[in-house]
């Protein structure tokens, strides 16, 4: 998962819901360094020594490099594990067809909080959500933050 992903829903104090999504929570080590200076930082590093979360550190140091003239550290790395999992949690744009092109599926915060909402673990309305995201300084186009977080049937969220 990248920084943002973790920020965002940090923030919106759905950060600990993950795990109950999710079957292994893990964070790139460049991640956790980017997080360093927010106060979510506190709260992952509760999730981790609860073993809820992992940070891990990524053995593919060549993609990494190769990916980073392109994409943040923390991006990079958040693909590069994900080579060997089911999904990656990325916000942008060009980090999450990077993570395509490889063949990982992707899923931003938007696709999260919705499948949060859908297995009844948040519970506010997706107008409330969104003005909490714009709030906080998430960067979303308002129409698509409502148009996915609003029970929209047309829109997939698993992840492609």
């Amino acid at each position: 998962m990248d920084t943002s992903v973790l920020i965002a829903l940090g923030k919106l104090g759905c950060l600990g819901l993950l795990p109950k999504l999710l079957d292994d929570v893990l964070i790139a080590g460049a991640v956790m360094e980017e997080v360093g200076g927010d106060e979510t930082y506190t709260e992952v590093e509760r999730l981790v020594g609860r073993g809820l979360a992992h940070v891990s550190e990524v053995s593919n140091l060549e993609l990494v490099e190769l990916l980073s003239s392109t994409l943040g550290r923390g991006e990079a790395e958040a693909i590069a594990l994900a080579l060997d999992l089911d999904l990656v949690l990325l916000d942008d744009l060009k980090a999450r067809k990077a993570a395509r092109r490889l063949g990982v599926r992707v899923m931003g915060t938007l696709g999260v909080l919705r499948l949060l909402m859908d297995a009844g673990y948040v519970r506010e309305s997706p107008e409330e959500l969104c003005r909490a995201l714009v709030g906080q300084g998430f960067w979303v186009d308002v129409g698509l933050c409502h148009k996915i977080l609003g029970h929209d049937k047309s829109v997939r969220v698993s992840g492609s």
